[in-house]
């Protein structure tokens, strides 16, 4: 059985394809799990966060290049 953020990253990067992939090439797109947080990869542009950021900046964004905006925002806690 996997570990939750396992599942976690799958949920992200499935959201990703299904917001995204109509208007882009996501062919590069990596999406992996960490110890603590997923980490989300398209070429040169990273993002990391727990499941909860990185849906909250999916649900923010209205196109891709401002997801990676909004996902690369440092985070305060």
């Amino acid at each position: 059985m996997g570990r939750d953020i396992d599942h976690a990253a799958v949920a992200v990067r499935a959201a990703l394809v299904e917001k995204f992939s109509r208007q882009n090439d996501l062919e590069k797109l990596e999406v992996s799990a960490g110890d603590k947080m997923i980490v989300v990869r398209d070429a040169d542009q990273v993002a990391e966060g727990s499941r909860d950021d990185l849906l909250a900046a999916l649900r923010k964004a209205q196109t891709y290049a401002e997801f990676w905006q909004v996902s690369s925002r440092p985070r305060v806690h």
